[in-house]
This record gives structure tokens, sequence and C-alpha cells, in this order.
């Protein structure tokens, strides 16, 4: 059937022919698929529209007319089903850009937050006590136990403790006005 005229071919799918379609496919599929991808250089766009305007063919066989070419009606479909295609395509774009943006600016916004909290922490350290400052940053930024602290500042575990309640005391009083952004 690779030679067949396609008023034939239109006849036979019409009457339900598997073999008949698969003939047409074979015979169309090459010069629509290249046909696509001039109109938008796209190659799984191309294939896509190719294939629905197949599927539309087979879909609407019975209201194929035999004198009706049906070739001209194949690149018709697939013109069509490109344009469609080129229709979503841009949308699609548009809503990934969209959505990509909103992800940078939200990043944007977490980061610019974390430094704000780190600064302010780190202000409210830089104004404790220089002696709670150290044991403060000993034991929270450096992870060291009040043993370990006492140790290595030649101090009793009981005077570490003392300045941790210093420290967390001001510490507390500073960050009072800034409790509502330091919530996560």
């Amino acid at each position: 059937m690779h030679n067949t005229p396609d008023n034939i071919l239109s006849l036979k799918i019409q009457e339900g022919s598997k073999i008949a379609f698969d003939s047409l496919f074979f015979k169309y599929y090459t010069p629509l698929y290249r046909f696509a991808l001039n109109i938008f250089n796209h190659s799984t766009i191309a294939e896509e529209s190719v294939h629905s305007a197949f599927i539309k063919i087979w879909k609407n066989s019975s209201k194929l007319n035999s004198a009706e070419e049906i070739g001209k009606l194949l690149f018709t479909y697939t013109k069509n089903e490109v344009i469609d295609e080129i229709r979503k395509y841009n949308t699609r774009k548009k809503h990934e850009e969209h959505a990509l943006s909103e992800i940078i600016i939200n990043e944007h916004f977490i980061i610019d937050d974390k430094c704000r909290v780190k600064a302010i922490i780190e202000t409210a350290i830089e104004k404790l006590p220089k002696k709670s400052k150290e044991i403060f940053r000993l034991s929270k930024q450096e992870g060291l136990s009040n043993i370990e602290i006492a140790n290595y500042l030649k101090l009793s575990k009981k005077t570490i403790e003392n300045q941790l309640t210093i420290a967390y005391k001001k510490m507390r009083q500073y960050l009072e006005p800034y409790k509502n952004e330091l919530i996560f």
C-alpha cells in the first residue's frame, strides 16, 4: 500500500483500515515532521504536533471526504497543532520564568532575613559585659561545656553559670524589641 493514492487511503481509513492508516503515516510522517520543524525549531513540539495531526485524522476518519486531499489536511492539522503547541510552550515558559523569579526573590528575602537576624543577635552579644560575652561565645558558638569553660578560663563552674545567667538576662532584654522578627 506504499504507493496507494491518497483518495484510496482516505476511503480505506474511512472504512477503519489500520493498514491504510499505517501507510498514510509512513508516507507523510517525515515530510510533516520537517514541515513542523521549519515552523518552530523544537523537535519535541514538531513530533507531538505530527502525532496529534494523525490522531485527529484517525478520530475523525468517519468524516473524511475521499475527494478531499488527505495530505493537505494533514499539513493543515500539523500547522494548527504546531501553533497550539507554540502557544502552550510560550505560556509554560512564561509561568516557569515567573515561578523562577518568585523563588529567587523568596530566597533573596530568606537570605536577607537570616543575615538580619544574625546581625541582631551578634549586636546583642557584643553589648554583653566582657567576661559574659567571652563565656557566652565559648558556650554557644564553640560548644564547650560549663566545666570545659571553667577549666579553660581557670574559673569556678559556679562563676561560669552566673556569667551565663547574666548573659541570657541581658540578651533577652536587648532582643525583646526584635522578638517578632526572630521567630521563624
